[in-house]
């Protein structure tokens, strides 16, 4: 099986599935922040564009344990628009499939041309990539101490438990805009062109 048809598979997994969760997004000047969801059909929708090769993968293309969603065209990193770069992840891992889920919902986000704040976009990948963990088994002892994953992951057992979760998603928030490898483009915007 090719990366691409594994990918659709991971995608329309009965753990992916049962993928479900909502938060408020960041308030930007005087308005105050929308409500973000994603579900289900959410991954199915970039699974099926996956399929009808609307999206596009690329194998191989970083040397470590690594997978970037473009959603639009860069010279800079080599980048072709609506497709997902992967390096040399394991593929056969939970790991590997908790990166589709984390890259899938940036593409959804392209695919539904949304207009949100990058640290929400984020966000919203990180929590679905640790729902994808939690729900196929995946220990949150394994993640690292203060990770925007670990985090994401205290979260959905405060969502699942009907609980406010606001708190930690504040904290995942925090943690992304700390942490340097998102320092280029957190605090912008992202808003997706199909």
């Amino acid at each position: 099986m090719g990366a691409k048809e594994q990918m659709v598979s991971i995608l329309r997994s009965e753990e992916t599935a049962r993928i479900s969760f909502s938060f408020t997004g960041s308030a930007v000047g005087m308005s105050l922040g929308r409500p973000i969801s994603l579900n289900g059909a959410t991954f199915r929708r970039v699974a099926t564009g996956l399929s009808n090769n609307t999206l596009h993968v690329v194998e191989g293309h970083f040397d470590e344990n690594r997978m970037v969603y473009a959603a639009w065209d860069d010279d800079t990193n080599g980048y072709e628009a609506n497709t997902f770069y992967l390096g040399n992840t394991p593929r056969y891992s939970r790991d590997f499939n908790g990166l589709v889920v984390h890259e899938s919902v940036h593409a959804y986000f392209d695919l539904a041309r949304t207009s949100i704040q990058w640290v929400d976009n984020e966000a919203a990948a990180y929590i679905a990539q640790a729902y994808y963990l939690r729900n196929s088994g995946y220990s949150q002892s394994r993640m690292p101490l203060g990770s925007p994953i670990r985090i994401a992951s205290m979260a959905i057992g405060d969502m699942r438990a009907g609980g406010d979760a606001s708190t930690l998603i504040d904290a995942i928030r925090d943690s992304l805009r700390n942490n340097p490898d998102y320092e280029s483009y957190i605090g912008g915007s992202f808003t997706g062109d199909g």
